[in-house]
């Protein structure tokens, strides 16, 4: 089966048809793992969050007075830097894998078929697959 680039329609690479496919489906357990590393940390940030507020409600007011307490803009940058980014990092790792269920799909349905033509991004996590099987 020849791989050919949607941009610029040239042939990148050439393998057979079940290569292929074990190939995707191997780039998209990756991705599945990318989600649940991004979603544990996501839960460790809360978990941190959680207990610092914790032990900041059972000081005593006068203890409160005297602790260092970030401000809540530092708050909220903190919160969109661990939190929103990482939630939409795994919106964009979704869409990827959305992107190689269709072509799995395709695959599946038609195991004849002589060529594929591929997005520029799937075709560079090809490469990169192929260079660490490579070493």
């Amino acid at each position: 089966m020849l791989i050919l680039d949607g941009l610029y329609n040239t042939v990148i690479l050439e393998v057979s048809s079940d290569e292929l496919i074990s190939i995707l489906k191997e780039i998209k357990n990756k991705k599945e793992i990318d989600i649940d590393l991004l979603k544990y940390k996501i839960h460790i940030f809360e978990k941190k969050k959680r207990i610092e507020e914790a032990y900041y409600q059972s000081l005593s007011t006068f203890r409160k007075l005297f602790t260092g307490r970030p401000p809540g803009h530092h708050q909220a940058v903190e919160y969109l830097v661990n939190v929103k980014e990482r939630f939409n990092e795994i919106e964009k790792i979704k869409q990827k894998i959305r992107a190689l269920n269709s072509i799995l799909s395709l695959l599946e349905a038609e195991p004849n078929r002589r060529e594929i033509v591929l997005s520029p991004s799937l075709i560079e996590e090809l490469r990169e697959w192929q260079e660490t099987e490579d070493n």
